[in-house]
């Protein structure tokens, strides 16, 4: 079976896929990346080797794939080709999450570009599979986004197989500037699209300070992973440099230079997030996390950002409720809406490593299928099974549980 990855980003559970794919028998992996000298120079290459040609994508590649290579299937984590450049196309998507609405009219030019390559995702077919991190994905995705419920798998997150298993720190700590072995360390990841982390709460600037010195008192480490750096304004990439600059505990990452973010999950004693996606992948290493609830009032309006074909585009949200798909208060550890709560549990975190377990399972084993260990088998199944146009054995139904998924 030979597959092409096709990446927006290489990191967490497209990256963990691939490294397992590129161990199985009779299996050839290439992987096409826009920047990969960018993922070759990130500890998780050299300590985590994948056996798979990775190749820089050419402005050809999106037309006429790879010329000698006869891929049966083509797979994706966002955004698709612009043609087909397999028989079959499989969506491992990007992230769970609490963004929404994921409905079919955020989604039109995803499923225009699906509709061209592999038939329209909204009726059945046997060309396109769409993977589903547990029943309530499923029915999000078969009800809400439009791929019809026959090319939908219940399948789990492949990074959740390796975040269960620790590393050893020391050999992450050539790759830090700081000691991770010896000091705790908090990594912020915040999503992009409310703009700063803390706006609703103050300046970001003085806000992010803050911060970082009570972090650094509690004698622990901050890395500050954000999204892709041109998605920022100059002022504020500025502002943030400045303060990794000006303390010797921050180290500061973009997305788009640091593409894999699996190796500061692993390094990482807990986790503060504005409800990124990173949060769901987070949940699996059993460490504690603080979500920073995004706006000052669920009911109120605020500014939205989005990336569009023609860039930034931002837009006012008369309510909160109108883009989330999951409640912020349906998460895996603690809630900060405020700032001085905030910094309460910063200290609680450092101090009670174990208080965010009973949370965070709750949260795996209601939407994520418990992260049992066993999600990149069935992934692996279920691509196999597309690319021979047969249906995977066993088949997971909507109804599936993780208890029932961890038992067979």
């Amino acid at each position: 079976m030979n597959i092409l990855v096709w990446p927006t980003t290489f990191g967490a559970d497209l990256w963990s896929f691939t490294r397992y794919l590129s161990r199985q028998q009779n299996t050839t992996v290439k992987v096409v990346l826009e920047n990969p000298h960018y993922f070759e120079r990130q500890g998780v290459a050299k300590l985590f080797p994948i056996d798979a040609e990775i190749i820089r994508r050419r402005f050809h590649h999106h037309g006429l794939g790879l010329h000698d290579f006869d891929a049966d299937v083509t797979i994706m984590d966002n955004r698709a080709p612009w043609s087909a450049t397999a028989p079959k196309g499989f969506m491992l998507w990007h992230g769970f999450g609490w963004k929404g609405p994921n409905d079919e009219q955020e989604m039109r030019w995803l499923h225009r570009s699906l509709r061209r390559h592999w038939g329209d995702v909204n009726e059945p077919g046997n060309r396109f599979r769409w993977q589903c991190f547990g029943p309530w994905d499923f029915k999000h995705r078969s009800e809400i986004s439009g791929v019809h419920a026959d090319n939908c798998r219940i399948l789990g997150a492949a990074s959740h197989d390796d975040l269960r298993q620790p590393i050893d720190k020391e050999l992450a700590q050539p790759y830090y500037p700081f000691d991770i072995v010896n000091r705790k360390t908090i990594l912020l990841a915040p999503t992009w699209h409310y703009g700063e982390i803390f706006s609703h709460w103050g300046r970001d600037a003085d806000l992010l300070e803050r911060l970082v010195a009570r972090i650094d008192n509690l004698g622990a480490n901050v890395i500050i992973r954000l999204h892709d750096s041109f998605r920022f304004e100059k002022t504020y990439l500025k502002s943030l440099e400045h303060i990794a600059a000006s303390h010797s505990n921050v180290l500061l990452k973009f997305k788009d230079k640091s593409p894999d973010n699996f190796l500061d999950m692993q390094v990482t004693d807990a986790l503060i997030s504005n409800f990124s996606s990173i949060a769901n992948l987070f949940y699996a290493t059993g460490r504690p996390s603080i979500h920073i609830y995004p706006v000052r009032d669920a009911d109120e309006a605020f500014l939205w950002r989005q990336l569009s074909v023609t860039g930034i585009k931002t837009k006012e949200i008369e309510s909160a409720r109108f883009i989330w798909k999951l409640s912020p208060d349906e998460n895996g550890g603690l809630l900060a809406h405020g700032f001085d709560e905030l910094l309460e549990q910063v200290d609680r975190v450092l101090a009670e490593p174990d208080c965010c377990q009973e949370q965070s399972r709750a949260f795996l084993d209601t939407y994520m299928l418990g992260a049992d260990g066993h999600s990149c088998e069935r992934i692996f199944e279920s691509v196999k099974a597309l690319a021979e146009s047969r249906m995977e054995q066993p088949v997971f139904s909507p109804d599936v549980t993780s208890e029932r998924v961890a038992g067979g």
